[in-house]
């Protein structure tokens, strides 16, 4: 079953440098956005260094047998949730390295958000804020939660959705690659049919539209070079306070 796929980034309006990066191969079935933190372009790098870890970690175990692995005392993890899992630990420690050897980018992180795509199979891992959704005309649905400040208040019932969007404190995440703190990498597995797409993005895209926007785009646009193409538009359109990237893909129906 082919998959098709989009990917685009912009710097926005604001920064003056791009700290995003994304990666896709449909061969794989892999698609990956990376949020940098940092500046210097420090967060750049980090970035880079995610996607590129874990696109070289998912390609060498391409040919892994299917099995099942564990995953944790109480339960056991699939194939494709210990290679995402393994991949984000393996590009942590690639920052974590790379930082010893720079010690002038102590401060440089990353977001990810990455899935798998096998057939109807979808396995998605997230840290931090970049997200991961799943689209179809009828409706769209966040996949992930974010690891940041005003998601716990919003979760604990201490700040509204409306409330978090406008919050000073809104960008303050909880979890990224790279800051020396125990990863939380949540993974959600789930199907989707011939109908549903999946967008990957970093939340200068989710920060600056909201998702009945997305969506609204989305229905409206040809192809997913196009409705990308058209989010980033938007984004900037409204604000472009920060990078905005996104990568989408679905089953192509020709």
């Amino acid at each position: 079953m082919a998959l098709e796929a989009a990917g685009m980034t912009d710097v926005g309006l604001v920064r003056n440098h791009n700290e995003d990066n994304f990666f896709f191969n449909t061969d794989l079935g892999l698609f990956v956005v990376a949020d940098g933190l940092g500046g210097h372009a420090a967060g750049e790098i980090a970035s880079k260094i995610v996607v590129d870890q874990v696109a070289k970690f998912i390609e060498h175990t391409a040919d892994t047998e299917t099995t099942m692995q564990p995953g944790s005392s109480s339960r056991f993890a699939s194939l494709s949730e210990s290679r995402l899992k393994t991949a984000i630990q393996m590009s942590n420690k690639a920052i974590a390295e790379n930082i010893i050897l720079h010690p002038e980018r102590e401060t440089m992180g990353s977001t990810i958000v990455a899935c798998l795509i096998e057939g109807k199979r979808v396995t998605m891992a997230h840290v931090g804020d970049s997200r991961g959704y799943k689209l179809s005309r009828e409706g769209i649905q966040q996949i992930t939660r974010d690891h940041s400040w005003v998601a716990e208040q919003v979760a604990n019932g201490l700040m509204t959705k409306e409330e978090a969007k406008r919050h000073p404190f809104r960008n303050i995440i909880t979890q990224a690659l790279g800051n020396n703190s125990e990863l939380n990498i949540e993974v959600h597995e789930f199907e989707i049919t011939n109908s549903e797409t999946i967008l990957l993005c970093s939340d200068g895209l989710s920060g600056m539209i909201s998702d009945e926007q997305i969506l609204a785009i989305f229905n409206e646009s040809s192809d997913l070079q196009n409705a990308a193409r058209r989010l980033i538009s938007k984004a900037i359109q409204n604000g472009g306070e920060d990078n905005i990237t996104l990568v989408l893909a679905r089953h192509d129906l020709v």
